[in-house]
């Protein structure tokens, strides 16, 4: 067994089609001659690398699914050359997450048409009328309680380039009030709204960069989640992961005009400094996630990195926002998640 050179790699790459199953299937993203990296540092030892979406434990995987951690190839003499595989996190997307799309997937741009534009967080039922409906902020949906049931929600919102009435693919349900008076303590800004019909036409059951059907799982939050890695899609910063740093937070939120809230229970979420943030001004409404792709938050608030301090994501747990909206989880199935 002989450890292959770049020349050998590069044909490889180029000849070999023993990933293109994966790809066709979804299961990765692409493939090409890299380098391995540990832990984000180049090694510079040659690799095939693979890009996925989401690392998962070989252990997690069917035997079918797993990268092998080395492919051997024979050699022209008779023997076998090796090739090491290295996978990485990457996805590639053919637009950004601010155009119009039909039907519209989370992740992406959408808003009241009275403020700029925040994000589509998820699709979830509304136990009240049994119909699918779609979840994000208040602020994002009900122009911080500055609206009425009916009112039209557009995709891509303003900033984005939308407009009513061609670009409206929902209208506002209704909304958890936030108060803003001294003293009072809110616990979400959330809100839900309809989409236009035929449902299937304007919205499907699946988040940019996590994959189809989601959300299809949730869980509460726990003492033992400090430090839990999670990761969204977001209308401005896109996929991200960060990892819980606090739990239980008691906050104030600044809403311009309106003015500022106090938000009791909320969840703390950020990166090392000096890898950016995992949200910005936009991201509002974006559904978090564990690395096991269960739903855990409701994204609304946070403020940007400085020189010497991290960004910070405020979210609320999202068990606590289906709760009050009396909504309920999609049956596997029960709505088209493909185009």
């Amino acid at each position: 067994m002989t450890r292959a050179n770049f020349a050998q790699y590069r044909d490889f790459i180029r000849q070999t089609n023993q990933f293109d199953p994966l790809l066709e299937r979804g299961e990765i993203n692409g493939y090409s001659l890299g380098r391995k990296t540990v832990k984000g540092t180049d090694t510079g030892e040659l690799a095939i690398v693979i890009f996925v979406n989401r690392k998962i434990a070989a252990s997690q995987l069917a035997l079918s699914h797993r990268i092998p951690n080395l492919v051997q190839h024979p050699a022209g003499s008779g023997g076998t050359v090796d090739f090491i595989t290295d996978v990485q996190e990457a996805s590639f997307s053919r637009r950004p997450l601010t155009v119009r799309e039909r039907p519209a997937t989370s992740g992406i741009s959408i808003g009241h048409a009275d403020i700029t534009a925040g994000t589509l967080g998820g699709l979830m039922r509304d136990r009240r009328s049994g119909t699918v409906v779609i979840l994000s902020n208040n602020h994002v949906l009900a122009n911080s309680n500055d609206a009425r049931p009916g009112d039209a929600i557009l995709q891509p919102g303003i900033a984005d380039g939308g407009h009513d009435p061609n670009d409206v693919i929902a209208g506002l349900v209704r909304f958890v009030p936030i108060d803003f008076r001294d003293n009072a303590e809110n616990r979400m800004d959330a809100a839900i709204a309809a989409p236009l019909e035929p449902a299937p036409e304007y919205v499907r059951w699946h988040t940019q960069n996590i994959g189809p059907e989601t959300p299809g799982k949730t869980r509460n939050l726990g003492d033992g989640d400090l430090g839990t890695a999670v990761h969204k899609t977001g209308r401005t910063t896109g996929h991200t992961k960060g990892s819980i740093q606090g739990l239980y937070a008691t906050v104030q939120v600044n809403y311009g005009e309106a003015g500022n809230a106090v938000f009791v229970d909320q969840v703390i979420i950020s990166q090392p400094l000096g890898q950016g943030d995992f949200s910005r001004g936009g991201d509002s409404g974006s559904l978090v996630y564990d690395d096991d792709n269960v739903c855990v938050g409701l994204l609304f608030a946070g403020s940007e990195s400085t020189a010497r301090d991290p960004g910070t994501t405020i979210i609320t747990p999202i068990e606590v926002v289906m709760k009050e909206l009396d909504l309920e989880l999609i049956a596997p199935g029960a709505f088209p998640h493909d185009p």
